[in-house]
């Protein structure tokens, strides 16, 4: 199976890890990759599993008058 990052092209990225049959790989052109039996795909960012929400307002606290 090729490996080459559909992002650029390169034909050989960095293997990081591997579970299984599953290699994640690590692209000269920063992109990670997921490499598995149906090809390779580009990592597109974070879970928002663990992401925290974010905050509905912002209070600002005044600045002491001296």
């Amino acid at each position: 199976m090729s490996a080459a990052c559909p992002s650029c092209s390169w034909p050989s990225p960095m293997l990081v890890s591997a579970h299984g049959a599953v290699r994640y790989l690590r692209c000269v052109c920063g992109r990670f990759l997921v490499s598995h039996g149906g090809g390779v795909d580009l990592v597109s960012g974070r879970s928002a599993c663990g992401t925290p929400k974010a905050a509905e307002h912002l209070e600002l606290i005044p600045l002491p008058e001296g």
